[in-house]
């Protein structure tokens, strides 16, 4: 008698405790969800700053180029020329970056320690499944 009632509490607390770590596991994932939609709204946000001042900053580099070009024409250039300058040092300027990029594109590889270690703990699962197995 005694055996079944030590079996049920048992029982029972084995069921509380699945009950409980299922419940902490559930409220755990919302906070997660939470934190993350408030970080993608921040990040959102913050992407829109950084657009807004790429694109200013553009805007401010063009008119930084028109008046280089036009500095050269005060310094004596017919004003086709000093636009030519101007449109083929930025076109050098392209040249250059886009040599330099594709040098260093051709470096990037996959990502090996990652790999790596993706095979040994898989090795590591199907040695260990293979032993108690056996």
């Amino acid at each position: 008698m005694q055996t079944q009632q030590q079996d049920s509490s048992l029982s029972s607390l084995l069921n509380s405790a699945i009950v409980d770590g299922q419940t902490l596991v559930k409220q755990q994932i919302e906070l997660t969800k939470a934190e993350l939609s408030e970080s993608a709204k921040n990040a959102a946000a913050t992407s829109g700053m950084f657009i807004g001042a790429a694109f200013f900053g553009f805007l401010g580099f063009v008119f930084l180029l028109v008046a280089a070009a036009y500095g050269l024409v005060r310094a004596g250039l017919d004003e086709w020329a000093a636009f030519l300058i101007v449109a083929a040092v930025l076109l050098l300027v392209t040249a250059i970056l886009a040599l330099m990029g594709r040098s260093r594109a051709k470096r990037i590889g996959p990502p090996e320690r990652s790999i790596a270690q993706v095979n040994e703990t898989k090795a590591a699962l199907t040695s260990r499944g293979s032993t108690t197995s056996s």
